[in-house]
C-alpha cells in the first residue's frame, strides 16, 4: 500500500483548506506574524489532527462564535485570549468531527430506548426462544415485532419460514425485519390478516417469496412488506409520533463522536421536529436531511432548498430515492443472476420507474437539489449512472449513490467523470463477509465495497453506517473497517479483500472531508482550520500510532460542535490551563 494519502476529491482538487482563508488570522500559523482579530470565546488546548496538509497538527484552537479563529501553537493562540476567554484542555487526541454520511436517527432512537426485539448476532434457535418469551407476556391478538435477524449467523444459513413461527403462537400476528430492513419474516396469522395467498401478485418493486407449490413462505422482500405493514403496527408512525425517539437517537450520535448527520430519508414531520429542536437549542448534531419521496419531495420541489438554518445546523437540499433492494434479501438488482446454490432464477428488483427518475433528476437540477438514490446491485448502479448521463449531470451537481455496494469495475471511472459521490458504509463488511460470496460468486464478490479503487480513480467517498440497518453505528467501527477491512467483531481474522484497505489519514478524510463535500459544506466542515466550525471528536488514543487491529480499543472522550461540548465522557475534562 502506498504511504501517500489517496485523493479525497475528484480530479485531485486542491485541499479543501485552500478554499477558505481568513487573511487577518491566517498569519497565526507563522511564528513571525502578530495575530489579530476578536478575542476568543474559548481556547481548546491539547493535540489536534487538522487534516490540513499545510499544518497537520496543532496544539491549540481559538474559537469565537462557534468558528475557529486561530489554529497553531499554544503560545500563538493564547494571544487572542482576554479575561473572559474560557480555556478547555481536551482529554485525548482531537480529529475533525466524525460525520455520519448515511443515518437513520429515529431507528437509532428506537434502539437506544429498546422499543423492539433485537435479534442481531443471534442463532435461529436463540431468535425463536426470544420470541417465545415475548409471546408469554403479550396479550392475545397483539402484534409481536422485532428486527435484525440475519441468516448469516445461522447454521444452516437458510431463510426462515412462517412454519418456523407458527408453533410459537396461533393468536399473535408476528413480523420481524431482516437486518437492513429490506425483508420481513412473518407468521401465518400475519399472512392471513394481510390477505396474502398463492394468488396474490408481487407488488411493483417487491417480492413475495414462495415455495415450489407457489404458496407464500413467510418472507416478504422490499415493497411486498407493505402488504403486512398496512394491517399491522407501523414502527415509523410510532417513531414520528413519539417526540422522545428522535432526540434519543441524536444524543447517541453525539456520544459516538458524531458532529454532523446525513439523515437518509426524512419526511415533513421529522423535518418539522428538527426545526423545533433547533429553535429550542437542543440539536446536538448538525443535520443534512435528504427529503423522502411522496409529499415531502413534492413540497420541496415547490418551495426549494433550505440551506444552513440556525448557523449551519439544518439543511434540506437532497432527495432520497430507491433504485433496488438489498443484497442480503436478494433484492439488489444484478446484471447476471444470483449464484447457483443461492437463487439462480433471481436478478433482484428495480424499485423505480426509469422515466420518473429522469424527470426527478431534471427537476432537482433545476431547483438546486441533490439526488441521493439507494443503489446496491451492479445493474442498479449502472442504470443510475446511465440516468445521470442522460440528465447531463456534472461534477457541480454532486449527485450521490447511497451504498454503491457492488460496482462493476467499468463503472468506477464513470463515478469520477460525472463527479458522482460514493456514499459507502464500511461496516457492511460484517454482513458482506458472511454471505456475499454465496450470493455473487468468487469473481463478482471482488466488486463489493471497492473503496481503494474508487479513491484511486479520484472519486469522493463519504463514509457512514446506515445503522440500525447494519452491524454497528459506531464510527470507530467505520475507521476500523476502512483500515483493517474487518467487521466490528474483528472478523474475518485476516481481513476481507484487504487490497481495498486504506490508511488512517485517508480513512479519516472519508469520515469528515468526504461527507462535508457531499453536503456542499466543505467551506465550513471537515477540517480544523481557520474559518471553519469548531467541530471535533476527541479520541482516547492516537489512531496514527497504534496497529490497525488496535483501532477497536479507541473510545470517544469528548465531542465538540461549534465550540460547544455535546458529549463529555471524561470527568476530569474541563477548564484548565
Amino acid at each position: 500500500m502506498s504511504a501517500e494519502p489517496l485523493a479525497p476529491h475528484p480530479r485531485r482538487r486542491p485541499p479543501l483548506s485552500s478554499f477558505v482563508v481568513v487573511p487577518t488570522l491566517i498569519c497565526l500559523l507563522l511564528v513571525a506574524c502578530e495575530p489579530s482579530g476578536p478575542p476568543a470565546d474559548t481556547i481548546f488546548t491539547g493535540e489536534f489532527v487538522t487534516l490540513d496538509t499545510s499544518n497537520p497538527r496543532v496544539e491549540a484552537l481559538a474559537v469565537t462564535d462557534g468558528r475557529i479563529v486561530a489554529a497553531g501553537s499554544r503560545s500563538q493562540v493564547e494571544r487572542l485570549a482576554n479575561d473572559a476567554t474560557q480555556r478547555i484542555a481536551i482529554p485525548g487526541l482531537a480529529v475533525p468531527g466524525f460525520a455520519e454520511g448515511h443515518a437513520h436517527p429515529t431507528g437509532v432512537g428506537r434502539m437506544v430506548q429498546g422499543n423492539r426485539l433485537d435479534f442481531y448476532g443471534m442463532s435461529k434457535e436463540e431468535v425463536l426462544a426470544a420470541i417465545a418469551a415475548v409471546v408469554l407476556v403479550t396479550r392475545s391478538g397483539e402484534w409481536i415485532t422485532g428486527r435484525a435477524w440475519d441468516e448469516g449467523f445461522w447454521d444452516p444459513p437458510n431463510y426462515p419460514t412462517a412454519a418456523d413461527l407458527d408453533p410459537l403462537s396461533s393468536e399473535h400476528p408476528m413480523s420481524f425485519s431482516r437486518l437492513g430492513g429490506h425483508g420481513s419474516w412473518v407468521n401465518s396469522v400475519a399472512l392471513e390478516l394481510a390477505g396474502i395467498t398463492r394468488d396474490t401478485p408481487d407488488p411493483p418493486g417487491g417480492r413475495i417469496n414462495r415455495d415450489d407449490s407457489g404458496d407464500a413462505t413467510g418472507v416478504l422482500v422490499d415493497n411486498a412488506q407493505s402488504l403486512v405493514s398496512r394491517v399491522g403496527p407501523s414502527d415509523r408512525g410510532r417513531s414520528e409520533a413519539d417526540e422522545s425517539v428522535l432526540p434519543a437517537g441524536l444524543q447517541q450520535y453525539a456520544r459516538w463522536g458524531v458532529t454532523s448527520v446525513h439523515d437518509a430519508g426524512a419526511g415533513l414531520d421529522r423535518i418539522a421536529q428538527y426545526r423545533e429542536l433547533l429553535a429550542d437549542g437542543e440539536l446536538p448534531v448538525r443535520i443534512y436531511a435528504m427529503a423522502s419521496t411522496g409529499p415531502t419531495l413534492e413540497h420541496y420541489l415547490a418551495e426549494g432548498p433550505e440551506i444552513g438554518l440556525g448557523d449551519g445546523m439544518l439543511t434540506v437540499r437532497a432527495f432520497k430515492l430507491f433504485m433496488d433492494g438489498a443484497l442480503g434479501s436478494r433484492g439488489a438488482e444484478l446484471t447476471d443472476p444470483y449464484m447457483d446454490g443461492d437463487d439462480p432464477e433471481e436478478r433482484g428488483l428495480l424499485r423505480i420507474d426509469l422515466q420518473g427518475l429522469d424527470e426527478i433528476i431534471a427537476e432537482a437540477r433545476a431547483k438546486g437539489f441533490q439526488i441521493n438514490p439507494h443503489a446496491i446491485g451492479d445493474r442498479a448502479i449502472t442504470r443510475l449512472l446511465d440516468a445521470y448521463e442522460r440528465g447531463g449531470v456534472t461534477v457541480e451537481d454532486r449527485f450521490r449513490i447511497e451504498h454503491a455496494s457492488v460496482i462493476n469495475p467499468t463503472d468506477v471511472a464513470r463515478f469520477a467523470r460525472l463527479g458522482v459521490i460514493a456514499s459507502l458504509q464500511p461496516v457492511f463488511i460484517g454482513e458482506y463477509s458472511r454471505w456475499s460470496e454465496t450470493r455473487l460468486g468468487p469473481e463478482r464478490v471482488r466488486w463489493v465495497l471497492p473503496t481503494r479503487d474508487l479513491l484511486e480513480a479520484g472519486v469522493v467517498v463519504a463514509s457512514g453506517t446506515d445503522y440500525p440497518s447494519s452491524d454497528s453505528g459506531n464510527p470507530i467501527h467505520t475507521l476500523y473497517g476502512l483500515v483493517a477491512r474487518k467487521a466490528a467483531d474483528g472478523r474475518p481474522a485476516g481481513g476481507w479483500y484487504t487490497e481495498q484497505a486504506i490508511d488512517v489519514d485517508t480513512a479519516l478524510r472519508t469520515m469528515s472531508i468526504g461527507p462535508a463535500y457531499a453536503a456542499f459544506q466543505e467551506d465550513d466542515l471537515g477540517q480544523l482550520t481557520v474559518g471553519r466550525y469548531a467541530d471535533f471528536t476527541v479520541l482516547s488514543e492516537d489512531p496514527f500510532e497504534i496497529p490497525a487491529d488496535s483501532l477497536l480499543r479507541l473510545t470517544v472522550r469528548m465531542t465538540v460542535m461549534g465550540g460547544r461540548i455535546t458529549h463529555d465522557a471524561s470527568p476530569s475534562a474541563g477548564s484548565g490551563t
